[in-house]
């Protein structure tokens, strides 16, 4: 999914999937809209009709430098986010994943979230989009979409804007969204500021400030402060900062278990959602195509062609990440033509594919362990051995129990959790 950010005063982006000629009646439309100078935008899906949204995939590509692009999903319960951005020389590529436990569509519509480019505007060279339901199934291949600009006026006065007054112009360093209503507004009048972080994140700065004068924000509960418009333009900042005490949303990890600050970890960082708004399903096995989709994600996402497995379709969501994996040495298949993108991923598969990984980010994988001390390890498949010694080595995989490694069970929620977390801190961050 490839989405792309316009560069006006004020920013209505409108883009249809399919050609980049004008779209059918019945193709999704996309809207970018944000206030003059306000340096964010918020991102719709309109025109969905009555089909299932769950997962957006969408890439930008925009001419100029955006290292601090960030996105939020706005931080309802059950919807996730990541943003990923590559700014290189004289173009930036932001991709951003939305996922969602409930269908985004309401009525035909899809609130996504607020991009802010930490910077102005640029207008879009290309851009992509992919949609999925609950299934992760797509309702046809990644399309590019056209591109439409327009004005950011109201025609009602449900926007909260005005056409009239002194402007409010926000700003704010990403993990969160600070929102004002209305963005201009006569002296006198009330402003209100909605400060809204992202999951496990904190408001830690909020000021308004005309002429260099910091203006005196009302505290309203919940997020929401005001102040009395002066008779000049304000600024509003905000920052958010981690909160390392917030909880976990799911009543299925307890505190102190032995996976809870793994699932913090992979949940707060987006690698993993939970099954439903309050439950990760710890004990649940995950797939072969989830791992790779994530690691595939953690590489930035790489153009490649289709991969010539024969059960991997060009239209799921994981197709694209293993044609990249199986490309670049990361996966083989299990050698008659066939992936398994839906089986269950072993303890010993797993293992191997976070070798290859390890092994293309250019990471030492010499190291190497002896399995001897488990009962099973006469199991190892004879293609996982190295991987399982290896994996044991740098501490990504532990034994079941003090004398079991049991290499060829299938892999829990919880178990993939810890090992994605020791392999982005123990692995890819050294």
């Amino acid at each position: 999914m490839k989405h792309i950010l316009r560069s006006l005063c004020a920013l209505v982006l409108t883009a249809a999937l399919l050609c980049p000629a004008a779209a059918a009646a019945d193709s999704p439309v996309l809207h970018i809209r944000g206030g003059s100078g306000s340096g964010s935008a918020q991102l719709t899906l309109q025109n969905l009709g009555n089909r299932e949204v769950n997962s957006v995939q969408l890439e930008l590509t925009l001419d100029g430098s955006y290292p601090k692009a960030s996105f939020s999903d706005g931080g309802a319960a059950g919807k996730y986010s990541h943003c990923k951005v590559d700014a290189s020389g004289s173009q930036t590529t932001i991709t951003l994943y939305i996922d969602s436990v409930k269908t985004l569509n309401q009525g035909g519509t899809a609130s996504l979230g607020t991009l802010t480019l930490g910077g102005g505007y640029t207008t879009p060279s290309s851009a992509k989009l992919t949609v999925l339901d609950h299934g992760l199934n797509s309702s046809g291949s990644e399309s590019t979409i056209s591109v439409q600009v327009g004005s950011d006026s109201s025609s009602g006065g449900s926007s909260g804007s005005s056409s009239s007054g002194y402007s409010v112009r926000v700003t704010s360093g990403g993990h969160g969204t600070v929102t004002a209503r209305p963005n201009r507004a006569e002296r006198g009048e009330t402003v209100t500021i909605t400060a809204r972080p992202d999951s496990g994140y904190r408001l830690s700065e909020l000021t308004a400030t005309a002429g260099g004068r910091q203006l005196a924000l009302n505290d309203k509960g919940n997020g929401s402060f005001t102040f009395t418009m002066p008779g000049s333009a304000v600024e509003v900042q905000g920052a958010f900062t981690a909160s390392p005490s917030a909880d976990l949303p799911f009543t299925d990890v307890a505190k102190g278990i032995w996976y809870y600050d793994a699932v913090q970890f992979v949940y707060e960082n987006k690698l993993m959602a939970g099954t439903g708004n309050t439950t990760f399903s710890p004990d649940t096995a995950v797939s072969r195509g989830m791992i790779v989709t994530i690691l595939h994600r953690l590489a930035g996402s790489p153009a490649v062609g289709t991969s010539d497995f024969t059960d991997v379709p060009a239209n799921q969501y994981y197709s694209n990440a293993v044609a990249w994996a199986a490309a670049n040495g990361v996966v083989s298949g299990y050698g008659d033509g066939r992936f398994g993108p839906n089986d269950p991923i072993t303890r010993e598969q797993m293992a191997l594919i976070l070798q290859g990984y390890a092994r293309l980010e250019g990471k030492d994988v010499s190291a190497r362990t002896d399995l001897s001390v488990y009962t099973d390890a006469g199991a190892v498949s004879n293609y996982a051995l190295e991987a399982m010694r290896w994996a044991r080595a740098v501490g990504l995989i532990n034994g079941t129990s003090d004398t079991t490694l049991t290499p060829r069970g299938t892999a829990t929620r919880a178990q993939a959790a810890v090992i994605l977390r020791g392999f982005c801190e123990n692995v890819v961050s050294d």
